[in-house]
């Protein structure tokens, strides 16, 4: 096994094993409720790390814990992961004609050390139907995606534009990813 995933997705998960990593999934689980004042960026930062350090290693400190945390972002408000339809709903239709930010923090545990790294990609929704918004909800799995959307599913067709990594958009930037894993690996062996 090469690195503990601290997370559920399968999207995270496919990801990393695409770029080569054998990957042991356990997922931890933190409350994700919002700070008063708290950025979105912050509170992606703030998620990540908690959601690293919960992480149960099981006494395999030598492999690294990778932890994430994907928020999306319109103005100030952060969309997380609907809880129901009707929120999944009220969310597309807030996306509907407008340029937003997908904010994915992702977080490399080594013993002791952490560190982590915050990617932002801007997508551009066009205006969507109450109609469309109803057919897509009931016909696409979002309740586990942040912004109630997931690119590389039915909401591809609702996308103008996107500036930045996609996988961010999906959930992990994968060379980010890769570049803290190999900076704390180095890290904790230069000690």
């Amino acid at each position: 096994m090469d690195i503990i995933l601290a997370s559920q997705s399968p999207r995270r998960l496919f990801l990393l094993e695409v770029a080569g990593l054998v990957v042991d999934v356990r997922p931890s689980h933190v409350d994700e409720t919002p700070l008063d004042g708290e950025s979105v960026q912050a509170m992606t930062q703030r998620l990540c790390q908690e959601k690293a350090a919960a992480c149960d290693i099981q006494g395999q400190k030598d492999m690294p814990v990778v932890a994430a945390d994907t928020l999306v972002a319109l103005g100030d408000e952060a969309l997380g992961q609907p809880q129901d339809l009707a929120e999944a709903q009220s969310m597309i239709k807030k996306l509907s004609g407008q340029k937003h930010q997908v904010h994915t923090t992702v977080c490399v545990r080594l013993d002791d050390v952490y560190r982590l790294e915050t990617v932002t990609t801007e997508v551009c929704f066009r205006d969507i139907s109450a109609a469309e918004i109803e057919v897509y909800v009931q016909h696409n799995d979002i309740l586990d995606k942040a912004g109630a959307y997931a690119i590389q599913g039915g909401a591809s067709g609702f996308i103008t534009g996107i500036e930045g990594a996609l996988d961010n958009v999906i959930g992990l930037p994968v060379a980010t990813t890769l570049a803290l894993i190999a900076k704390v690996r180095r890290e904790v062996e230069n000690r």
